[in-house]
């Protein structure tokens, strides 16, 4: 889980410092204000521990270097590493994040208290004791002209390379704004073997698709099941390399012709179903929810991140939408919601980078960009029917 992010002169961001809460965290901003390069550095930081010690070889400065290079370069799609250094910007620029870690323990029990803490235990699947993972990327300029970084180097100058080798980073997973269902067939061959203009986003979310159907549902995931199957009246399937969408009636639409809101939360359907997210502690980031959306389908997704959050998901969406952001907001105070942290992010663009203002509301967060184009669209109708 991502606890806190810190980008310095990186990107569009001059200097943004992010807490992050274990439930939902939205982030709020117009057209180019690096919301998508906001939730692509959280994800890169999550990933790095898991990826890094897949194999559990030792963790060298060396190999955490080469693999933060080539992921700013598959998930930015830079040309060159200097463009994502803040233009014009004076100083270093850095990511440094803090990701907690579990540790597996050893639980000695009787059968019956077994027997009686079976719900949780199947809820709470790692030990209670946890472990702070450290991480701290520069990018270092060796060539600058007027103010503009023309090379670069990257150096890691902080990594968790104490920490105990069998830490668990639960999975993290990346939605997208554009969806890759009517991709699905061939993508991951045409990805692993061409330079396709798709970053690493799309590649990694089709491999999570890849993987066969749980044998049974997920304990986590039974509310947001519930919800999601009960929207779609079918679900979404896998056979022979071809998803298509099975109705209960069992008639059949191929991926291609299903409609894009149909398409997003089969997704997240097929995706919990095969476990790529299900589990608690891991951490789910969409990029813009709601887009191609409409209303009634957006009130289905917003459901459905706020029922993931519930049961122990970390939730990072990204959006500019005022409507997904009151549905977020009435189901938090649903009783049964009540529970779900919350914390909100506002990006708003300054002459000296974009700032980051955050709280535990939506009335806490400045400028809400959305909610002041809202109000200013309601004010320019009345103005033209008075006329």
């Amino acid at each position: 889980m991502l606890k806190t992010l810190h980008l310095q002169n990186f990107t569009v961001f001059a200097d943004a410092r992010l807490n992050f809460c274990a439930g939902l965290n939205v982030i709020v901003g117009q057209n180019g204000t690096g919301k998508t390069h906001l939730l692509k550095a959280a994800y890169l930081m999550n990933r790095a521990w898991p990826d890094l010690m897949y194999k559990r070889s030792a963790l060298s400065q060396k190999r955490a270097e080469a693999y933060f290079e080539e992921r700013l370069l598959g998930l930015f799609q830079p040309v060159k590493l200097d463009h994502l250094v803040r233009r014009g910007s004076v100083g270093e620029t850095r990511l440094a994040a803090e990701v907690e870690a579990f540790i597996p323990t050893l639980r000695l029990s009787t059968a019956a208290e077994d027997k009686a803490n079976a719900a949780q235990l199947a809820q709470f699947p790692f030990g209670s004791m946890t472990e702070s993972l450290r991480w701290e990327i520069s990018l270092k300029r060796t060539q600058e002209v007027a103010l503009v970084a023309t090379n670069v180097e990257l150096e890691t100058t902080r990594i968790p390379d104490s920490a105990a080798v069998n830490a668990v980073v639960p999975k993290s997973l990346f939605i997208p704004s554009k969806e890759i269902v009517s991709l699905y067939e061939g993508l991951i061959a045409l990805l692993d073997r061409y330079e396709i203009k798709l970053d690493a986003t799309y590649g990694d979310l089709a491999r999570s698709m890849n993987g066969p159907e749980l044998s049974a549902v997920p304990v986590l995931a039974t509310g947001v099941l519930a919800e999601l199957e009960e929207a779609l009246g079918g679900k979404l399937v896998l056979d022979a390399g071809r998803l298509s969408f099975v109705e209960q009636d069992g008639s059949q639409t191929e991926g291609p012709l299903m409609a894009d809101g149909l398409i997003k939360l089969a997704a997240l359907l097929f995706l919990i179903r095969r476990g790529a997210i299900a589990e608690q502690g891991e951490t789910l980031f969409w990029d813009e929810p709601e887009a191609n959306l409409s209303p009634a389908y957006i009130r289905w997704v917003a459901s459905a991140l706020v029922w993931l959050a519930l049961a122990g998901i970390q939730v990072m969406v990204a959006t500019h939408s005022l409507f997904f952001l009151r549905e977020l907001e009435i189901l938090a105070m649903e009783p049964r919601f009540s529970g779900v942290a919350k914390r909100y992010f506002s990006l708003g663009a300054t002459p000296d980078g974009v700032e980051v203002s955050a709280g535990n509301d939506i009335s806490e967060i400045d400028p809400l960009i959305v909610l002041d184009e809202d109000l200013a669209q309601s004010d320019r109708y009345f103005a033209v029917v008075e006329a």
